[in-house]
């Protein structure tokens, strides 16, 4: 019987293979482009893991997740110059998307049964 480890380690194989099938087939795809950046990460593929991420945020500016990643993928490496400027980045969009969030909600409407007050 395969031990959990090696079942971890096969899921892994089998997400990384997906992921990178999907950004072949769909290059613009941001969503691939961050998954894969974020198994390469998780594999030990740092510098992979950022190329990835980079191709995500050219897509996607926004993409908290893949400049989390990004940042996480360049602390592991020599690249740390950029880091004070990433991690400002993604404070200013955890801000904003905060805020847009806030007002999402700020005026929604609540829509009541009248009948049940009655």
């Amino acid at each position: 019987m395969p031990s959990k480890e090696w079942n971890r380690e096969l899921q892994s194989l089998k997400a990384l293979r997906s992921a990178k099938k999907a950004v072949t087939l769909r290059p613009a795809l941001e969503p691939a482009h961050s998954v894969l950046g974020k198994l390469y990460l998780q594999a030990g593929k740092y510098s992979e893991a950022a190329a990835q991420c980079r191709k995500a945020l050219e897509i996607d500016p926004k993409d908290q997740t893949a400049l989390y990643h990004l940042i996480r993928a360049l602390r592991k490496t020599d690249q740390r110059t950029e880091l004070p400027e990433l991690l400002k980045r993604l404070a200013l969009l955890r801000q904003q998307a905060t805020n847009e969030e806030r007002e999402q909600y700020r005026y929604k409407l609540v829509e009541t049964d009248a009948e049940s007050k009655r």
